[in-house]
């Protein structure tokens, strides 16, 4: 005599079936955890360009352009604490100066970097 078939499932059917859902949802999690890695880089490069790039906006337009030398300082921008460093050095043969800005977070290397050039000032 043999067994009506009722349609349904097995349990060997539904356990392979919760395994491979469980499996997607692990490759989903981590996929979701390393978009969110990329997201916070990309946002603290971002910011960085952008101190950087204000900072180096204000050297260049400044009344009185800078004096040759090096700086860094600890600044707070975005609500976040960043290391600032500038050089300003003379370009051998020119009446120019090449100001560099580079921007970290605290003990971490530069994210950004700019550079840019400006007339020296005239020696009085």
């Amino acid at each position: 005599m043999s067994r009506p078939s009722d349609g349904g499932f097995s349990l060997v059917e539904a356990l392979v079936a919760l395994a491979v859902f469980a499996m997607a949802g692990v490759a989903l999690v981590q996929m979701q955890a390393s978009s969110l890695s990329t997201f916070a880089r990309v946002e603290s490069r971002a910011l960085a360009d952008l101190l950087a790039q204000n900072t180096l906006t204000e050297l260049v337009s400044a009344q009185t352009p800078p004096g040759a030398g090096a700086r860094e300082e600890t600044v707070e921008f975005a609500q976040r604490q960043w290391r600032r460093s500038v050089s300003v050095t003379a370009v051998p043969g020119a009446q120019t100066r090449r100001i560099t800005v580079e921007v970290s977070a605290e003990g971490a290397p530069a994210l950004a970097r700019v550079s840019a050039f400006v007339a020296a000032p005239e020696a009085s």
